[in-house]
């Protein structure tokens, strides 16, 4: 007996963005909770056009999406735009709008997927005055590094005139010549980090040119980049550049405040250690670690956000080594960049990670409409990242695979409950709109930039190993090895579980038997082997 069964009209109500169906006069039909704590209750709105309510206007919007889902039938995102709430606040949306078709293909409703996309756009404005200000500071150091050029040209022509005469002159000379040109290689550097920091790479990317930046700003052998648990109050290794394997094996999570990197959290200045063998601060085991390492001398930076300590940077030199101050203010102005860079990152992440749970939320509650389904992505996402650990995989297929499984139905929002719950056999007609749930599947999910490795292994997951799937009638090592994996994992969980066209569900050794009976025609032969072999080893004896 299922306790405190959960309907998809919970689930619906439970997305975290707004969700509205719209007929074709554009009259509001339904809304979800979170659409309606924005614009007011189902009872004051439903009936009422759309652009009264959401954008205060007399009639439909220019370059209406919903206008154009009612044309085309295909899933359209719109422009985002201003709406008002029922409080009277303005707000920016983001409207991605999906047909809602009976079993003719004749669109009947538009269901728009309402997204608040205000605190992105106030970040985008904050990113292009933080662009503003850099281009001036680039203007002014450029003017900087033309006025240090003309002073060293002057001092070159000084120098011819009385180098013959004062030998003490032509030393101090070459001095300044030598500070000017670390002065000028210092700030192209400086130019040249900010530039990569700012282009918009993923955070494992930037956390990796951070530590070969810092060792080429600061010549210096090696660096480590931690990042700072708050809550744990502990600093966890998150790139390296220079340092062996078995230092950093070695380098479990340092607690702050109990190692000496942990004073540049908790003191939030530099730290610097000279001369490793004699600083009494460093406890034994990582006096040793470094000495086993061959490190001389270090300089721990904190990375501050805000007056929020995001990490610290910490750079090794294998010769004793006296950090001059000019040398620490200038990783001081870097680790600044740094900051700027690592939480940009985290908001661009986190942006779209959000935008993919509410698709992926979306999905269950597509599946928990119909008691057939239900746990059936979880299923297929477990089976497949076994199939893919057991073909040692990279940590990023093991990733793009396992967002792919999770929304690789999501396709089927746009087809009728009528057709996904009938039992029997379909219609040709019928079948011809099943099959298109993986194009509209991409379709759904080309937005998301991160997600562009998975678009085609959604598109592809019902293609057959001998060509004669769908959509695209690709044929073996044409369909992409996660997209096979998918196909293998997908179609187990769909012939062991019960469903409204078969009279019983097949036992699992039955379904191992149809997967190794279609091997080498529906599914991938090492795909097949491999995952009979894993189900095999999970049987009881």
């Amino acid at each position: 007996m299922v306790k405190n069964k959960v309907t998809s009209q919970d689930l619906l109500q439970g997305v975290g963005a707004g969700l509205c169906l719209l007929d074709k006069d554009f009259r509001i039909q339904w809304v979800n909770k979170q659409q309606a704590d924005w614009f007011g209750s189902p009872k004051d709105i439903q009936g009422k056009h759309c652009y009264n309510i959401f954008e205060h206007r007399p009639k439909v919007c220019p370059g209406c999406p919903t206008r154009r889902v009612f044309k085309t039938a295909k899933v359209e995102i719109g422009k985002r735009r201003i709406g008002y709430t029922q409080n009277g606040k303005q707000r920016y949306f983001q409207l991605t709008v999906s047909p809602i078709k009976d079993h003719t293909g004749n669109v009947l409703y538009a269901l728009e997927l309402v997204q608040d996309v205000t605190e992105q756009i106030k970040k985008e404005r904050q990113n292009n005055r933080f662009i503003r200000q850099i281009k001036i500071m680039y203007q002014r150091l450029s003017l900087v590094n033309k006025k240090l050029h003309y002073n060293l040209d002057r001092l070159k022509g000084i120098v011819n005139k009385i180098m013959n005469s004062n030998l003490k002159f032509r030393r101090r000379y070459k001095r300044q010549k030598s500070s000017f040109l670390k002065i000028k290689k210092e700030l192209e550097s400086i130019f040249k980090i900010n530039r990569t920091l700012t282009s918009g790479i993923d955070s494992k990317k930037i956390a990796s040119l951070i530590t070969h930046f810092t060792c080429e700003l600061m010549h210096t052998e090696g660096c480590v980049l931690r990042l700072l648990d708050k809550e744990k109050q502990t600093l966890t290794i998150t790139a390296s550049y220079g340092v062996s394997k078995g230092f950093l094996k070695k380098q479990f999570p340092l607690k702050v405040k109990e190692s000496v990197v942990g004073l540049a959290v908790t003191k939030k200045k530099p730290v610097v250690i000279e001369n490793v063998d004699k600083d009494l601060r460093l406890k034994p085991k990582s006096k040793e670690l470094l000495k086993e390492e061959g490190i001389k001398s270090v300089l721990c930076m904190p990375v501050v956000f805000q007056n929020n300590i995001l990490g610290v940077i910490s750079t090794y030199s294998k010769k004793p080594r006296h950090f001059l101050s000019d040398e620490i203010e200038v990783l001081n102005i870097f680790a600044s960049q740094v900051a700027i860079a690592l939480q940009e990152s985290r908001y661009y992440e986190n942006i779209h990670m959000n935008y993919f749970n509410t698709i992926h939320s979306l999905a269950l509650a597509l599946e928990a409409r119909d008691i057939y389904t239900r746990g059936h992505t979880e299923r297929v996402t477990r089976y497949a990242l076994e199939i893919a650990h057991a073909f040692s995989l990279s940590p990023h297929e093991l990733e793009i695979l396992r967002y792919a499984s999770q929304v690789h139905d999501i396709g089927k929002i746009s087809i009728p409950d009528s057709i996904l719950g009938k039992p029997g056999k379909l219609t040709p007609d019928e079948r011809a709109i099943v099959e298109l749930h993986p194009v509209k599947g991409e379709e759904v999910l080309e937005p998301l930039d991160f997600l562009k490795p998975a678009l085609p292994v959604v598109r592809h997951h019902h293609e057959r190993y001998d060509g004669t799937g769908y959509p695209d009638g690709l044929s073996k090592e044409r369909i992409p090895l996660l997209a096979r994996i998918i196909a293998c994992a997908d179609a187990f969980d769909a012939m062991t579980s019960e469903r409204p066209y078969r009279r019983r569900k097949l036992t699992v050794q039955e379904a191992l038997k149809e997967i190794k009976n279609n091997a080498g025609s529906q599914f991938d032969p090492r795909v097949s082997q491999v995952f009979i072999k894993i189900i095999r080893t999970q049987l009881p004896a």
